[in-house]
């Protein structure tokens, strides 16, 4: 029987309720978050596993929300009801009462929830307590998610960073879609910080939504453990500017499901001064643009794709007029285009709303890194750029799950192994190093299962 892995949907309700029964899953066991970001010799503690029958209810339900249907209203429960068979009720009867709260809530209409609570309120007590726990989790946070605290600049050379933090000779390391908290992440940022680089850069999601219990437990300790900086408590500021490497997060859809507070908090933490900015030295900058915003479901046909706030746009183009000669690299979450038929950005290939901000400088472009594709593709110039996803970060990814290519946008071969299971992509990464105005750019493969790590793509940018 296949190892239950972690799942994920591009959706924000089904990612929610993933959020939710996790952090209730972590349960008694999992120490304090607050205790493990002062103190720094304490591991975060692991997701629970993918096996527990409360997150595969869970997975099962946010399946079904993916597709914006809703559970069907389960039957009551036999006094010989099996395990199974009382978890399906319970999951799917959380739920319901969960969304009702979360109606009654935004429009003060209690009368669905009322009804529920006349229909089932008496069944459900005799649930597990820990559904109630559910409840009161994916209400807060579907709560919480409306208002991202998304900054703005104030001047035009706003978010711009030299110096120290980007040397003339920088050694950056980009990988994508690296935040599971599992120990496959951890040991594929191992491999970075062995290469000792200046700057590192993830091109965003923390699964599953973002939530605080996420950033705290999943994303934060691990950064901060692996790559050797500066401990910061929750909600604070790093001081130390100068401390290597200087480390960056994109804002990813993952992230924003939220609403995007505990993004902008660990954005304080790491020393960066929002969700798009500019690396800049005397040879390059590297932009990092947010597409996570704006994110609804950027793969669903017919529906509104992703895009960059006006000023941002705004924001880029004067970071390329004023250049100066610099080469460009653009970073984003969101691929500008994709390859795959089951990666299509509404109705087509390419992310019109992306290309028109962004189509009269994609020739003074050296190239594009993105994530959000759990693969690593090496794209030929398309749309006037090359393309590059390195999304391979550290989602498991099974070999049955890759789409048809489009024969239209062409790709190098250049193809992840199977890691020694036989079933799943190994992870990676790629390290970009600087020297002067030349840059080469080689790309990683890492089998966490062996330990054993490929250089599997060089070229120069």
């Amino acid at each position: 029987m296949p190892e239950a892995r972690l799942k994920q949907f591009r959706s924000k309700r089904a990612s929610l309720w993933q959020s939710a029964i996790d952090r209730v899953a972590a349960g008694a066991a999992t120490p304090s978050p607050a205790a493990g970001l002062e103190d720094a010799a304490t591991p975060a503690p692991e997701r629970p596993p993918q096996d527990d029958p409360s997150v595969q209810a869970g997975n099962q339900i946010a399946a079904l929300l993916n597709e914006d249907k809703m559970p069907d209203m389960p039957p009551p429960l036999s006094p010989a009801a099996g395990f199974q068979e009382t978890v399906a009720f319970c999951s799917r009867t959380a739920l319901r009462i969960a969304e009702a709260r979360v109606k009654s809530i935004f429009t003060g209409d209690t009368s669905e929830l009322k009804a529920l609570q006349a229909e089932i309120g008496a069944k459900f007590g005799g649930c597990d307590p820990q559904w109630a726990e559910v409840i009161i989790e994916y209400v807060k946070n579907r709560v919480g998610s409306v208002h991202i605290p998304y900054r703005v600049h104030n001047t035009l050379d706003d978010f711009v960073i030299s110096g120290a933090r980007f040397p003339e000779n920088a050694k950056i390391a980009i990988l994508g879609d690296w935040g599971t908290g599992d120990e496959e992440a951890r040991r594929v940022l191992n491999q970075i910080a062995a290469k000792n680089p200046d700057v590192v850069i993830h091109l965003g999601d923390v699964y599953y939504s973002g939530t605080e219990h996420e950033f705290q437990n999943y994303f934060y300790p691990i950064w901060r453990d692996v790559l050797g900086l500066p401990n910061v408590p929750w909600g604070g500021k790093l001081g130390d500017l100068t401390s290597r490497p200087s480390t960056f997060t994109l804002s990813g859809n993952h992230d924003m499901y939220a609403g995007g507070g505990p993004y902008y908090t660990v954005l304080d933490m790491i020393g960066q001064p929002a969700s798009y900015f500019c690396l800049r030295n005397s040879n390059w900058q590297f932009i990092a643009l947010d597409t996570g915003k704006h994110d609804a479901d950027p793969t669903a046909a017919g529906k509104d794709v992703t895009f960059l706030e006006p000023t941002e746009v705004t924001w880029l183009k004067h970071q390329m007029a004023t250049a100066g000669g610099r080469k460009t690299v653009l970073l984003s979450h969101h691929q500008l285009y994709t390859a795959f038929e089951n990666e299509k950005i509404g109705d087509g290939f390419v992310n019109q709303k992306l290309l028109d901000d962004t189509a009269d400088i994609l020739p003074q472009v050296t190239a594009w890194f993105w994530g959000h594709e759990h693969n690593l593709v090496i794209f030929e110039k398309f749309q006037n750029v090359l393309g590059r996803c390195v999304g391979h970060g550290a989602f498991p990814v099974g070999r049955d799950e890759l789409g048809k290519v489009n024969p239209e946008i062409k790709i190098k071969g250049v193809e992840l192994g199977l890691d020694r299971s036989g079933g799943l992509f190994q992870h990676g990464y790629v390290i970009v190093e600087l020297k002067g105005d030349q840059a080469a750019a080689a790309y990683f493969q890492f089998d966490p299962g062996t330990g054993q790590e490929k250089r599997i793509f060089d070229e120069a940018l």
